[in-house]
């Protein structure tokens, strides 16, 4: 009679067991395959957030499933600002979308997009030119598992123009730069919901840089910084370039999830 009550106690135990551990891998494969499919929608808000910003304009939107992922928009505890030639075009806070996986994902930090370069070289990459996006998406397991739409500026050569300036003709050298700055708007709700981003704002302004032929932007964010210069044809015909003119277009985009 002892004995078959051990032997049932022993069983009860094992099946518990079984059953808290057969949950567990479910939870956590569950969690696994709702984080991974956050990450690929991120890729897909980080096209969607340029072409808001600095394409067709409007709006987009993006679906995430938010039963054990969580997302949100961060802001910097410092400024970002912006310098082209040494003045100051652009100062403000740096947002950055993020989506964390439940209590069971883990991860390793990693680059996600673009798909080629290293993490920490795109990241210390806060200027770049016309070849690059002018957002990045990564993860890193920072007290959980969570992936970041991070923007940074972008700057690049348009074309070499003449303009007329008191009577006299001019030749100046174009620029453009970049500024991509996310705002909160209405954010909650859980399930599969709509992220989406709406291009509410955009602004632009000038600056001419007399005797110059190239533009050269620095960033200053969190005690880095980092400078790209960019050439323009420094003569016009057969004289000297008169300067450059840099047009500095900052995008407003509204992140939001309630229509």
């Amino acid at each position: 009679m002892v004995a078959a009550v051990i032997m049932t106690a022993i069983m009860l135990t094992t099946i518990s067991v079984a059953i808290f551990y057969s949950t567990s891998l479910i939870d956590m494969n569950r969690q696994m395959m709702e984080y991974e499919y956050a990450k690929e929608q991120l890729t897909y808000a980080a096209t969607a957030l340029e072409q808001v910003a600095f394409g067709a304009g409007g709006a987009r939107y993006v679906r995430f499933s938010l039963t054990s992922t969580r997302l949100d928009l961060v802001s910097s505890s410092g400024d970002f600002v912006v310098y082209a030639n040494g003045v100051q075009v652009f100062a403000g806070k740096l947002a950055s979308l993020r989506v964390c996986g439940g209590p069971l994902v883990t991860t390793v930090s990693r680059l996600l997009y673009p798909e080629r370069g290293d993490l920490s070289g795109e990241l210390g990459k806060l200027v770049v030119n016309a070849s690059d996006p002018i957002v990045i998406v990564y993860e890193e397991f920072r007290g959980g598992a969570c992936a970041y739409v991070q923007p940074r500026v972008r700057v690049f050569y348009n074309a070499q123009l003449r303009v007329t300036e008191g009577g006299a003709s001019r030749c100046y050298n174009f620029f453009t730069l970049h500024v991509l700055n996310m705002t909160r708007g209405r954010v909650g709700g859980s399930g599969t919901i709509p992220v989406i981003f709406r291009n509410v704002n955009l602004k632009t302004a000038e600056y001419r840089f007399p005797g110059a032929a190239s533009v050269t932007v620095e960033v200053e964010f969190g005690g880095r910084e980092y400078s790209l210069t960019v050439e323009g044809p420094a003569a016009c015909g057969s004289r000297p370039v008169d300067g450059s003119v840099l047009v500095v277009v900052r995008a407003d985009v509204e992140v939001s999830t309630v229509p």
